[in-house]
């Protein structure tokens, strides 16, 4: 999948086009006996297919227009394939494609900031059109960068070329429902950090089934998934920030317990064996073969578990649990957008196309019945019809936050996770205490250590 590292990335990349099979592109199909319109689109986001399909259906139903379907089966092939339509203007009807600007399509696809009314914009999740629409400071950068593109260069603040499909983010949490109910216990959300610690160990006593898998060989993937989430909630917003600009220790007691968290999980034995040699791809896999009881991922994990043979009924998800007298008593997600819906600017049904767009993004049945296909959260707020979506995705919707939450207030800061080189050693420390090779003490005190160090060389 597309880096699933870091929300600070923010443009993840995630793919998807429409493409009719076996028509090169651009044209619309029209039959030979005068049959409906079909337009063109190209996906490589296999997961997606049902979802895409069942909104195709609709529109068919609606419009009398059939949408066709091609999809590619990796990231590489499908960048290949869209780059080479492009420019021998072979693309199809209608793009689905990460919501970035890094390949510089922006000559082949269709601006559309004329085109759509800022009531459809604001029928997205707050955060939808961040990564797509173009920023001032876009621009200027682009216009200082001597490697920037030639398209880049000539784009404008306020412009976008795709409309938000689907959205997500990360610190997410998913359960086997039924190794839950398998121990005795009712497959719901843990209100606390401690409440699932007991619910681990109780699965895992009673079904013998290891308790929590997750990408434990990426060193800093427990804070950027967990630790982060555990850290803003106890203290609030400002105690993480604090941490970040090295105002605080990591050893003082109001923060010494989110490492303890992972800890605590680690000394109970509750961790599956072989964590440290399993990437994000080998923890789904291995929650999704029952090998694991619960599984630490995104919102985009969700549709991963079903094509790795997991049925859906049998997830439950949950955002991060606080640990027990936190400052924030639940957690919110600020989403980020996955993937977008662009039109063909060189097609021949555009307006066809544009109205496609317009229906899988902002139509709440066509998003709905996109949602339940794909397994992915539609960038459309949908309210009191969040019902219809399936319930693990429903808890997961329920749990990203319509306006910014407490991770935007430390999104300015986590660069210096990357910039402080404390923090890559508390990764690998951390590393050290999942191992039973540190204790959590030990671990914070090496931080607190190296930080000061660091900070006295002005470094």
């Amino acid at each position: 999948m597309k880096k699933r590292m870091h929300a600070l990335t923010t443009v993840i990349l995630i793919s998807s086009l429409f493409v009719s099979a076996c028509t090169g592109g651009g044209g619309t199909n029209q039959g030979e006996n005068g049959d409906a319109k079909t337009l063109t689109m190209w996906t490589w986001k296999v997961a997606y297919l049902p979802g895409f399909e069942a909104a195709a259906k609709l529109y068919e139903e609606k419009t009398g227009i059939k949408v066709k379907i091609e999809t590619f089966t990796s990231d590489d092939t499908y960048r290949q394939e869209i780059q080479a339509a492009a420019k021998s203007k072979t693309l199809p009807d209608i793009i689905h494609y990460w919501s970035t600007n890094r390949d510089s399509l922006e000559n082949s696809i269709l601006e559309l900031s004329d085109k759509v009314s800022d009531d459809m914009l604001g029928k997205y999740f707050g955060p939808a059109m961040d990564s797509i629409r173009f920023s001032q400071m876009q621009v200027d950068n682009w216009a200082a960068n001597n490697e920037a593109t030639n398209v880049q260069k000539g784009l404008k603040a306020g412009e976008f070329y795709g409309l938000p499909l689907d959205i997500g983010g990360f610190f997410t949490f998913y359960g086997n429902k039924k190794l839950i109910e398998q121990a005795g216990l009712k497959a719901e959300a843990p209100q606390t950090w401690e409440d699932f610690v007991t619910m681990i160990e109780t699965v895992q006593k009673e079904t013998s089934v290891p308790g929590l898998v997750f990408g434990a060989k990426l060193a800093g993937l427990w804070e950027n998934w967990a630790g982060s989430a555990l850290q803003i909630m106890l203290n609030g917003p400002e105690g993480y920030i604090a941490l970040l600009e090295r105002s605080a220790q990591m050893n003082d007691s109001k923060n010494i317990k989110v490492a303890g968290a992972i800890g605590t999980l680690a000394e109970k034995g509750l961790l599956m064996p072989g964590i440290l040699s399993t990437d994000i791809n080998g923890a789904d896999q291995a929650f999704a073969s029952g090998k694991a009881a619960f599984d630490l991922g995104g919102s985009f994990t969700m549709s991963t578990l079903p094509a790795l043979g997991m049925n859906s009924e049998d997830i439950i998800t949950f955002p991060i649990p606080p640990l027990a007298g936190s400052k924030i008593k639940k957690w919110a997600t600020d989403p980020f957008t996955l993937t977008m819906m662009s039109v063909n600017k060189d097609s021949k049904n555009t307006d066809e196309a544009l109205d496609f767009i317009k229906f899988i993004t902002a139509d709440a049945d066509a998003a709905i019945a996109f949602s339940n296909g794909a397994y992915s959260v539609s960038a459309l707020k949908i309210g009191a019809r969040s019902a219809e979506l399936s319930p693990a995705l429903k808890a997961m919707q329920q749990s990203f936050a319509t306006e910014p939450g407490p991770y935007s207030k430390v999104l300015p800061y986590i660069e210096l996770r990357g910039t402080n080189k404390e923090w890559e050693e508390y990764f690998q420390s951390i590393q050290s205490v999942i191992d039973n090779k540190m204790t959590v003490a030990a671990a914070t005190k090496r931080f607190d250590q190296r930080m000061k160090q660091l900070q006295a060389s002005g470094k």
